[in-house]
Parts: C-alpha cells; structure tokens; sequence
C-alpha cells in the first residue's frame, strides 16, 4: 500500500505582511491563548484492512448464531409441549365461559329484584292514582246526580205537598167563612 506526502506548511509569519505596531496603552492579552499551529501529519495513520473488519463482523455473527442455536436446544426441556399447551388454553376457555354465566346469571337476577321493584312502585302509584280520580269523578257525579235527582223529586213532593195542603187549608178556610157567612155558603 503506498503511502501519499503531503507538502509542508509554512509557520505563521513567514511571507506574510508585517504586523502593525502595538499601541503602549494596550494590553497585550485579549483573548484565549493561542496554541502553536498543528502540523499535518506527514503520513496518515495505518487503519484496519478490509479483510480485518470482514473476520471479525463473521466471528460476531457466527457466535450471535451459535447462541441461539444453543438457547434453542437448551431450552427444550423445559418448554411446554403442544398437548399441554392445547389443555391449558381448554381450560382457560372452560373458565371463561363459566365465569362470563355465572356473571350473566348475576346480572339478570339483579336486573329482575330492579324491574320486580319497578312494576311494584307503578302499580301502586297506578292503584292510588286511579282511586283518586275515581273518587272524585264518583263524587262529583254523585253529588250532580244526588242534586238533579233531589231537585226533581223536592219538587215532586212540594207540588204535591202544597196541593193537598192548599186543597186542605182552602176547605178549612171555606169551613170556617160558611160558618161566620152561612149566606156565601149556602148559595147555590
């Protein structure tokens, strides 16, 4: 492998125009220090080959393999087998469907007790609702029937009263003017 120089830079200074001259009132630190100019190597650092970085990338993917084959046949023994695996999810399952009825059980009992207490409130509201309008729609038309009815028949019996009490009265009091008069009576 061949190596490539590079040319030499020259110091700072040398070839360059002359430096103002510095004023006496000035410091002469204004800044950080300054480091003396890095020179360029004159031959660059050896790296890796190629075939170095493709030996070691192969050791890395082959021990990485190596690993897992090993964790695989390792751990065999103490993986479930296909049957056990296959019986414990019939299990699970088996009780996942009892706890979900007996959950569903649970569930409709609680929501019967509530609508069994609601039927129970509406019919009695209902009951107590429908006796009172009853009543006073009773009373009411009994007390208009009770009125009319009353009416009609104080009517009837007054009329009827009055008469004979009238008839009654108009004989007595005819009575009496045939006694004190015997001509009005008399005259037919």
């Amino acid at each position: 492998m061949s190596t490539q120089e590079y040319p030499q830079l020259q110091p700072p200074g040398a070839g360059a125009p002359p430096a103002a001259p510095a004023y006496a009132g000035q410091p002469a630190y204004y800044g950080p220090p300054m480091q003396p100019p890095a020179t360029v190597p004159p031959i660059p650092p050896s790296g890796r080959s190629t075939g170095f970085w493709i030996g070691v990338s192969t050791a890395l993917t082959l021990g990485i393999v190596g690993a897992l084959l090993i964790g695989f046949f390792i751990g065999r023994g103490t993986r479930l087998s296909n049957e056990s695996v296959q019986g414990k999810i019939v299990q699970q399952s088996q009780s996942d469907q009892i706890a979900e009825q007996q959950s569903l059980d649970n569930q409709k009992t609680a929501f019967a007790a509530a609508e069994a207490r609601a039927v129970s409130t509406a019919r009695k509201n209902a009951y107590s609702e429908g006796q009172e309008k009853g009543f006073s729609a009773g009373q009411q038309a009994g007390f208009n029937s009770g009125q009319s009815q009353g009416f009609s028949q104080g009517q009837a019996t007054g009329t009827a009263q009055g008469e004979v009490q009238g008839f009654t009265q108009g004989l007595n009091d005819a009575n009496e003017a045939c006694i004190t008069n015997s001509v009005f009576c008399n005259g037919e």
